[in-house]
């Protein structure tokens, strides 16, 4: 028993000599389109170890063509110099050259380097890539810039060829997405002014460069001096050789590069291999052949140990000749010549996996690369290309295994923020009162403290300086191009990283530059100048009657007066016995005067009564019609005196925004081209379309190049002109114009934001300062700051409820009028008062023999004493009594004493007295 185990330990070990022992002689081509490091790769492996289970040769033409190069390898492979597998890194041009067509009809295994697959790949059986296939390659990239969140990019390329190369990129993008840009670039030319298009013009920012790892320098370059802020853009390089390029010589190179490669840097095992890689970055192609090598290596043991035959033959064996790589007449003389063990060696091949530079190698049914990793990654502020990843073609997923920041937020020492604004109270202004000028406004103490903070918070010391937009314009299209002006063009333009001022966030304005989240929240609405008041009426009292009523009335008054006195002096109702104690008067009375009937109906007018009123039925009837007049004319008068009053403390009718489009005697409008000219503009509301149209065919123009201009014309129109703006820009001129009040509700709602170019590295600083200074509380001071108290001699207090809580009240200037009348009659009652005074002491002088200073001295005592209600009949005298007879004035005095002494005598049932 053990001497059968010897007997099989010593066959195993001399069927193992036997497949070391035995080497495949193996060939590899090259000419002046491989590299020099591939030639070198090859022979150092192939001289390297003693264990190897091939020997080869490398074989150098001077020729490129397919036919040129079959006719140059026949004298290599002939007289016993056959080969069983040749390393071709020579590119293929996407064909199955005459050499691969030699080598897979006479079964030696073609193992291709080049990346273009052939088209008879399924025939060409003989044939592997060992370069990934680019549908895989193409894959990969389209994960990429899924993973990158483009919404559009450019696709720059060199030759038809990367449309094969990226095809699954291109098939794969979104057709309702912006389409691809395509753009070819020469290597050998100037390609700055297609840089100028895509950067300036199409203001693309993310770019695919499909092209030889010899122009990407170039490329760069040019790119450079075509854009100055390359911090915006963004490259994704699909060479897999692309990481080897060095970059540090191009500083000015800001932008995020990404690309995908199938080696490592410096792979430390090229030292095993006497390659120097200290002075040089190996390439995939001589990655590509050394792994081939490897692979081959592996398969012919696999075969060896694989095949029967060779253990039968022993250590000694042979291996077949392979035929010479010639042409030959026939298809016959093909296959008779053909190797025997070509197939074996092909399928030991397919069915090997092996490890190498490129890392695993596997392939397909087809000859193809399979189950490979891709590593990507990112170029680094030193200008290094760093590993980030992996992606599997498994899987078809890219993980990340390392964060690094992205270049376009690296910043040196000069590098500069360029904040751009435009000029306008609050937000933007230029103090040049001593010389030099200073900028001062509400946007720049929000960029200092959003800078504050982030140098706080994160500790980035950010260098920033403002300037002043040419034209003052926020920016608007030029029609049928992509091009902008003012802010927004030189965003795009990176002439500047930040943008603040009154700057609305738009879906037209967003969809080319960024914003950062709201520091500013508002609406549209009217901006309206008071009425300048009219002076007051001072009869406004009169106004609730027309003058022909006034005229009518006083005329009907008149007349009414007359009328009455003609009936009561007809009407025998209306004489009355004077002394009702004498039941048989001599005398009968009648006390309507012209002066009581005018007095009677005036005190029924104005609704106070009277202390007379008629008897007789005629004068009644008369009165009562009359009366019924007045309760009519009264009653009207105090409605419309209401209604007058309330018309008269309204000051305008325009409440909301219906109001105005119902009416034409106010025009309006707002600034061109800006928020709220798009607003009215794009509207589908029926108002608004009704507003938008009115103002489009207002003659002169309703529309203003600025707010300013806009709050000029509405402090000029006297009420006639209402001015369509945010309301925060309304309530700054609110606080310094106090004529000036905002009109209607806000008509939409919309947000001012920091605008910057597309992908700004600033976006998230930005963001996290603004919510800070929303949280505690600095936004809202700044804008207090701003529209109260800075540049603010006026002091407006706008009440909004002062208009509401006076709504009812009867100001001064509507009564005024008739203060004045009372005033005026009750100077006239005076002045009359007086002359009656008078006349009545210069009656007493004459009657009481007195000296008028005597009479008016006595009345004027017992007028100003509220004491006395009683006065004697005559002043006392200061001289003796006159002796001339009474006068007759004094006697009919005393006859009048008899007559009430007679009536009172009477009223006690006296006798009567006569």
């Amino acid at each position: 028993m053990i001497s059968l185990i010897i007997c099989v330990i010593t066959l195993s070990n001399v069927y193992t000599e036997a497949a070391v022992s035995t080497k495949y002689p193996i060939g590899g081509i090259f000419n002046k389109q491989t590299l020099p490091t591939s030639a070198q790769a090859f022979e150092n492996i192939v001289k390297s170890g003693s264990t190897r289970a091939y020997h080869g040769r490398a074989i150098y033409l001077q020729v490129v063509d397919s036919y040129s190069t079959a006719l140059e390898l026949c004298p290599y492979t002939s007289d016993n110099k056959g080969i069983v597998a040749l390393i071709d890194p020579r590119p293929t041009g996407g064909t199955c050259d005459v050499t691969c067509l030699l080598c897979n009809r006479l079964n030696i295994s073609h193992l291709s380097m080049g990346w273009e697959p052939p088209d008879s790949l399924s025939e060409n059986t003989y044939t592997y890539l060992y370069h990934p296939p680019p549908e895989l390659i193409s894959k990969a990239y389209a994960t990429l810039i899924k993973k990158l969140q483009w919404d559009k990019f450019t696709f720059f390329y060199e030759d038809v060829g990367s449309f094969v190369r990226l095809q699954e990129v291109i098939n794969t993008w979104p057709y309702k997405q912006e389409q691809i840009l395509f753009r070819k670039l020469n290597s050998e030319g100037d390609n700055r002014e297609t840089f100028k298009n895509v950067f300036k013009v199409e203001h693309m920012s993310y770019h695919v460069i499909d092209c030889a790892v010899e122009s990407v320098r170039k490329y760069m370059m040019e790119i450079i001096q075509v854009e100055n802020s390359t911090q915006y853009q963004s490259f994704i390089l699909t060479n897999l050789d692309a990481y080897t390029v060095n970059l540090e010589d191009i500083p000015d190179l800001r932008a995020n590069v990404t690309t995908m490669h199938l080696t490592r840097a410096n792979d430390i095992k090229w030292k095993d291999m006497n390659m120097n890689i200290a002075n040089l970055s190996i390439r995939l192609e001589t990655a590509l052949a050394a792994d081939a090598l490897t692979h081959l290596d592996k398969a012919i043991r696999s075969m060896q140990l694989d095949n029967e035959d060779s253990y039968i033959r022993g250590p000694y064996s042979r291996v077949d000749d392979p035929p010479p790589l010639c042409f030959m007449n026939t298809k016959a003389d093909y296959e008779a010549n053909a190797w025997p063990s070509g197939d074996a060696l092909r399928m030991a091949l397919g069915k090997t996996t092996a490890k190498g530079f490129t890392g695993n190698i596997e392939f397909d049914e087809d000859g193809k690369r399979t189950n490979f990793v891709l590593h990507y990654s990112k170029l680094s502020n030193e200008s290094q290309f760093i590993y980030v990843g992996y992606w599997e073609s498994k899987t078809d997923m890219i993980t990340d295994e390392k964060d690094v920041t992205d270049r376009s937020v690296a910043r040196t020492s000069k590098s500069v923020i360029r904040v751009v604004s435009r000029r306008g109270k609050p937000y933007f202004d230029i103090d040049d009162s001593n010389g030099t000028e200073v900028y001062r406004g509400y946007a720049v103490d929000l960029i200092d403290a959003i800078f504050d903070f982030i140098r706080k918070e994160y500790h980035e010391d950010m260098k920033y300086e403002f300037y002043r937009v040419t034209g003052d314009s926020y920016g608007s299209q030029t029609p049928g191009t992509k091009k902008w002006d003012g802010i927004i063009g030189d965003l795009l333009e990176h002439n500047a990283e930040l943008a603040v001022c009154d700057f609305t966030i738009t879906s037209e304005r967003n969809a080319v530059v960024d914003f950062s989240i709201p520091f500013m929240s508002l609406g549209i609405s009217m901006l309206f100048k008071e009425p300048d008041p009219e002076a007051p009426d001072t009869f406004s009292f009169i106004k609730p009657l027309s003058l022909d009523v006034w005229l009518y009335l006083g005329t009907t008054y008149i007349i009414v007066s007359f009328v009455l006195l003609l009936c009561a002096r007809m009407s025998q109702g209306d004489w009355v016995n004077p002394h009702p104690c004498n039941q048989n008067p001599e005398n009968l009375q009648n006390i309507w005067s012209l002066y009581n009937c005018m007095w009677l109906t005036m005190g029924s007018i104005m609704t106070q009564g009277c202390d007379i009123l008629p008897r007789a039925f005629g004068s009644r009837w008369v009165t009562g019609m009359w009366w019924f007049f007045a309760l009519i004319v009264t009653a009207s008068y105090t409605a419309n005196m209401s209604t007058f009053l309330r018309n008269n403390r309204r000051s305008t009718e325009i409440t909301e925004v219906k109001d105005l489009a119902e009416q034409n005697k106010i025009s309006y409008g707002a600034v061109t081209n800006a928020s709220t000219y798009k607003f009215f503009e794009s509207s589908n509301d029926t108002v608004y379309k009704k507003i938008w149209s009115t103002m489009l065919a207002s003659k002169p123009t309703v529309f203003t190049h600025s707010n300013e201009e806009g709050l000029l014309r509405v402090l000029r129109s006297k009420g006639k002109y209402a001015f369509f703006m945010e309301s925060t820009a309304i309530e700054y001129y609110m606080q310094r114009y106090c004529d000036l009040k905002m009109v209607g509700n806000k008509l939409d709602s919309k947000d001012y934001g920091i605008a910057m170019p597309k992908y700004s590295p600033y976006k998230s600083l930005i963001d996290s300062a603004i919510l800070a200074l929303q949280e505690s509380g600095q936004l809202l001071a700044l804008k207090k700051k701003w529209w109260v108290e800075e540049d603010n001699d006026s002091e407006c207090d706008k009440n909004t409820e002062s208009d509401d809580s006076d709504s009812g009240s009867l100001q001064m200037k509507n009564t005024s009028g008739i203060f004045l009348v009372l005033a005026i009659g009750g100077v006239i009652g005076l002045f009359v008062a007086i002359i009656d005074f008078l006349l009545h002491a210069r009656k007493i002088c004459v009657k009481e023999k007195v000296t008028y200073k005597e009479a008016l001295i006595s009345e004027w005592r017992v007028s100003l004493n509220p004491r006395q209600l009683h006065k004697p009949t005559a002043p006392p005298r200061s001289a003796a009594p006159s002796t001339a007879t009474p006068s007759p004035l004094r006697e009919r005095s005393q006859s009048r004493a008899v007559s009430v002494l007679r009536a009172a005598t009477s009223f006690i049932n006296f006798d009567e007295i006569y």
